[in-house]
């Protein structure tokens, strides 16, 4: 923008000076001043400049005087000082001011305040010749600022950490019932074994089975009919037993064919093998018994030739006993205090009708850290946690769920506390570690927070660690790494826009149109990716675009009408009649 020069701008002020100084004055004939960008532009919350002045050739530039240019962002009543430019002849030759003239260029950088926006960067100019100083009109310079990357949205994604609690676990139970030989019938001393008690203990807590196989055997010696008929009654009986102790204890779905899984072997020969490598015959003789049971034989003759290489039934009764058996193996799920059960003892202990003591004599430790997570509010949840915490003191889990609350809470000294003590039972943790760089990026320490998110995403890539670490990047205008992160991000709400945004402020148009209408279609920020759309067809020249968007995303949101209206993003269109019938619509 070139400037007035001065000298045409001192008419009005004439009566404040001396006609000596004023005739000195008067033949300054002015500068150039030009600023880039222009309007200017807002990117990780602050604006960088370049100005560049020139005195032209005989522009009356005389020795021991000095221009000063202050750069000010005036905005309504605000007015904000950057940096001023001085240019003194004292430093350039007489000849040099009189055929070439001056240009001076400075960079600069300033924080961009809330009050700037909507507003001029103006050059305060002044002039001093010999100790005497001359105010002279202000040059308007160029508009303050455009805002766009100040659309993102930088919802904060915690991480709360996962539990293991499930209602119902896997449980087999497996037991043994040996029979005396050529007997069928359970005798009285199988009912105190052990693995039979915990049957029964199973049955009586009425924990749910899901199924039961019953495998019935009979030892090799005899005639097979009658083993077949022992191995056969063997399972029935124990299977008997079982349905009479189901019934017993109020189950009734479970007494289908379907529920018990039954086989019968009437010679047991396998078993036989396994004993019989446990014996001190000689290898010899166990090759030729192995080599009898695999033939084809009779079963009778081949129980005949066993027993004789064996020695007869009664030298061998050490082997056949234990064969005379019936396995059971139940299939089912433990019984745990079901969601609505574990739900009601911690709603009576938030309503006050428990105490905490309580609380936790009655839920296991699982059971309270899942109590916790069923809880939408999040004081009722901090208040549980807390109890928890009273018990159960290094667990990194409520730890870092608490710190999590706090940082959504704002109270950031607090979640930082909860977090370092997390991080000292459980370092390297991923979730720990995400709501870290929260905090960090609460307090506008980015390199920090950018640190955590990244270790939070090798630990684990999770879409929120991405989508937090995405912010961070946008924030700090790294808008490629940005784009990148929020994709990572997946369908996570407000990635798809914020990648959108980040593709826009890199001018990539076509990539930012593709991400910002995948937002739309997950109905992810509407108001906002209509709005930006808008600029994407402000800033391709595609009239269509930008209308219709603008007009969508007023409809959604009467604020962004305002927002349209002094947006620079939209300064070419601004005076349209379409435009302004967009933000009526």
């Amino acid at each position: 923008m070139r400037v007035k020069p001065f000298s045409q701008g001192l008419g009005a002020l004439t009566l404040l000076l001396t006609t000596g100084l004023l005739v000195q004055c008067a033949k300054f004939k002015g500068t150039v001043v030009t600023v880039n960008p222009n309007p200017l532009e807002v990117h990780a919350d602050s604006v960088k400049y370049s100005i560049k002045v020139t005195v032209p050739p005989k522009s009356g530039f005389r020795r021991k005087s000095t221009y000063m240019g202050k750069l000010v962002v005036k905005s309504g009543s605000n007015r904000y000082e950057i940096k001023t430019v001085t240019i003194s002849s004292d430093q350039y030759p007489k000849k040099q001011l009189k055929n070439e003239g001056v240009t001076v260029s400075t960079q600069g950088i300033f924080a961009f305040q809330e009050g700037m926006d909507g507003g001029q960067l103006v050059a305060e100019n002044s002039y001093e010749r010999k100790g005497k100083t001359f105010d002279l009109p202000d040059a308007e310079l160029a508009p303050c600022c455009i805002t766009t990357s100040r659309l993102v949205d930088s919802r904060p994604y915690v991480l709360y950490e996962q539990h293991t609690y499930t209602s119902k676990r896997p449980m087999t139970l497996e037991a043994l019932f040996q029979f005396p030989q050529n007997v069928y019938l359970i005798q009285p001393g199988e009912y105190e074994r052990q693995a039979v008690k915990d049957i029964v203990a199973f049955l009586q807590k009425k924990y749910p089975a899901t199924s039961v196989t019953l495998a019935g055997y009979a030892s090799p010696e005899g005639r097979f009919k009658r083993n077949q008929f022992l191995s056969l009654n063997r399972y029935k009986e124990v299977q008997k037993w079982l349905i009479e102790q189901m019934r017993k204890e109020g189950y009734k779905e479970y007494l289908d064919s379907s529920f018990f899984k039954v086989s019968a072997t009437p010679q047991d020969w396998e078993g036989f093998k396994q004993n019989l490598a446990q014996t001190s015959l000689p290898e010899a003789v166990k090759q030729q018994i192995v080599q009898v049971i695999a033939s084809n034989m009779n079963p009778d003759a081949k129980e005949q030739k066993v027993m004789q290489l064996v020695g007869g039934p009664k030298e061998v009764e050490f082997i056949l006993a234990p064969l005379r058996r019936t396995q059971v193996r139940l299939e089912g799920f433990s019984g745990r205090l079901s969601d609505e059960q574990i739900d009601s003892i911690a709603n009576a202990f938030l309503s006050g009708s428990l105490t905490q003591e309580a609380l936790l004599n009655a839920l296991a430790q699982e059971e309270l850290y899942f109590a916790t997570t069923r809880q939408k509010d999040p004081g009722r949840r901090e208040r549980l946690l807390k109890a928890y915490t009273a018990r159960y003191s290094q667990d990194h889990r409520a730890l870092n769920d608490l710190g999590a609350l706090a940082v959504l809470a704002g109270r950031l000294d607090e979640a930082m506390d909860y977090l370092n003590t997390a991080s000292r039972y459980s370092a390297n943790n991923p979730a720990i570690l995400n709501n870290m760089g929260l905090v960090y990026a609460a307090r506008k320490e980015y390199a920090q927070a950018a640190q955590a998110f990244q270790a939070s995403y090798a630990a684990r890539p999770t879409p929120e660690a991405a989508f937090n670490l995405g912010v961070i990047y946008e924030k700090t205008a790294q808008y490629a790494a940005a784009a990148e992160a929020f994709n990572n991000a997946g369908d996570l709400p407000g990635a798809q826009y914020n990648a959108g945004l980040s593709r826009l402020l890199m001018n990539d148009l076509a990539g930012a149109k593709v991400a910002l209408e995948k937002s739309l279609q997950q109905n992810a920020n509407p108001a906002l990716s209509h709005y930006v759309l808008a600029i994407v067809g402000a800033r391709s020249a595609d009239n269509n675009l930008l209308i219709t968007n603008l007009r969508k995303a007023v409809q959604l949101n009467r604020d962004l009408a305002k927002k349209a209206q002094n947006d620079l993003e939209f300064r070419k269109q601004r005076d349209s009649a379409e435009f302004k019938a967009a933000l009526n619509p």
